[in-house]
């Protein structure tokens, strides 16, 4: 009987030796990661596709390599300009459209504000004209995506020439959105309210057919200012005493005004006619000037009338118009106590 059993187990051994039992590695798929090399219907790379590529000995990490190389995704560097470029763009530039045909020389569709954009008219064509020009001088057209709904102000200050600067709905459409010629100075400034991602075609142009040179585009989020103006009496003439020691820095015009204090009066015409408002008294050198509503465009400004330090300015109105008076410092030290008067001519 004992003879019996050892003969079976040693025939059982022989048949075990001879076939071989299979190694974990060598089944279909299974993804362990053994020597995958090629040609093998387990690969070794940890897939299970068996796609006879050679393995990579890893371990068996477990993560699809089928041969092609994968980089990771772009997820952008985080200037808004949407390049990925590592260094960043400081201008915020990225040609979100790759159209060759485009109507812009440049875009901007970045999310850090202030932007500065340099350029030069110089050797540019005449593409548009806005409703505030007055002849034909070479443009340059940018492409800009608000980053955020808000207000958003463009101007030209430091450019090299008389500038007019006006914007367009969409790429170069026809439709105007705002123009302005010698907001301060020669140099012009709009503020466009928009929706986050709309698109706009904002113009600088010459103010004339030889205006043209290096320009500088400034793009900064525009915070309304807000005015509380004082109301003028209309039994006239009259004087109001004010001073602007306390007063905010807002507004400015083409005449001064930018560094300086301000007070702001309403004045609402009892009659039609010419109206006279003058700051002959003050105690500073002043700047005066109109607006139709607080963060417009001056109407009409002045400052040192007949070469003396006071400002004078004669406005048409019609019966019930109202326009706003402002009283502003010429320069950031011109600050104090001044006379506005008032009459009808």
């Amino acid at each position: 009987m004992v003879n019996r059993w050892m003969l079976v187990t040693a025939l059982g051994l022989l048949v075990s030796l001879t076939s071989g039992c299979p190694e974990p590695s060598d089944e279909a798929g299974d993804g362990w990661g053994g020597s995958g090399e090629s040609g093998e219907t387990g690969d070794g790379d940890g897939d299970g596709d068996g796609d006879g590529t050679s393995g990579d000995d890893d371990g068996g990490s477990g993560l699809e390599n089928d041969g092609n190389v994968r980089p990771p995704l772009d997820t952008g560097d985080g200037d808004g300009d949407g390049d990925g470029d590592p260094a960043g763009d400081p201008g915020g530039e990225d040609d979100f459209t790759d159209d060759s045909n485009r109507c812009w020389d440049r875009t901007w569709n970045g999310d850090i504000l202030p932007a500065l954009i340099i350029d030069n008219t110089v050797g540019r064509v005449d593409d548009s004209l806005g409703s505030c020009g007055i002849d034909a001088a070479p443009d340059f057209q940018l492409g800009f995506m608000a980053p955020w709904t808000g207000s958003f102000t463009f101007d030209t200050i430091g450019s090299s020439f008389d500038t007019i600067l006006y914007a367009h709905e969409g790429e170069c459409s026809s439709t105007e959105l705002a123009c302005n010629d010698d907001f301060i100075g020669l140099e012009s400034r709009i503020t466009l309210n928009l929706e986050q991602g709309e698109i706009v075609t904002v113009t600088v142009d010459g103010a004339g057919a030889f205006e043209e040179g290096p320009l500088k585009l400034l793009i900064t989020e525009a915070l309304p200012p807000v005015c509380i103006p004082e109301l003028i009496p209309p039994i006239l003439p009259a004087q109001l005493l004010g001073d602007t020691t306390n007063a905010l820095n807002q507004l400015a015009s083409g005449c001064g005004g930018s560094d300086g204090q301000e007070r702001v009066y309403q004045f609402i015409a009892p009659l039609p006619g010419t109206y006279r408002f003058d700051t002959e008294g003050s105690s500073f050198d002043t700047v005066l000037y109109t607006l139709d509503e607080c963060a417009g465009p001056p109407l009409a400004c002045n400052d040192d009338f007949a070469f003396e330090q006071h400002s004078q300015l004669d406005v048409q109105l019609l019966a019930a118009q109202s326009v706003l008076i402002v009283v502003d410092g010429r320069e950031v030290d011109d600050v104090g106590a001044f006379v506005l008067n008032v009459k009808k001519l």
